[in-house]
């Protein structure tokens, strides 16, 4: 892959993993809004209190935007991939607080962020023949 080749797969992963991370922390804020009873009662609380949820879910939200952003950002600035990549995968590590969007955003967060940040830099194959030619 040359330098001007973008890691079209690491950005669909982690845009996938973005997008799972927010649905889920959503779905947790919904869920504790509406559905209270589903969530076991915290210890030292008097009832179930969803003030701990609207802080998990204010993780989860700042989370996927970020592993949204770092997802976008390696697609449109392709040449800085190291360290949207690092972001990617420091920012889906968290997410598990909130569930991990499913548990699959936290492990396509992990795979995308890792494939763009492993991914070789190739030279072209004539370059690297005659860089082989002059080695002999």
């Amino acid at each position: 892959m040359s330098q001007n080749q973008k890691p079209t797969k690491a950005f669909t992963l982690s845009l996938i993993a973005g997008v799972l991370v927010v649905c889920n922390a959503v779905a947790v804020e919904i869920a504790a809004t509406w559905f209270p009873w589903i969530f076991p009662t915290l210890p030292g609380a008097t009832d179930n209190a969803t003030m701990p949820f609207a802080s998990i879910t204010a993780i989860g939200l700042i989370c996927g935007v970020l592993v949204l952003t770092a997802a976008t950002m390696l697609h449109v600035k392709h040449r800085n991939k190291k360290a949207w990549s690092a972001i990617i995968i420091a920012f889906s590590i968290p997410s598990v607080i909130t569930g991990g969007g499913f548990i699959a955003g936290f492990i396509l967060g992990i795979i995308g962020g890792a494939k763009a940040l492993l991914q070789p830099k190739k030279t072209g194959r004539l370059k690297t023949a005659a860089k082989n030619a002059l080695a002999n």
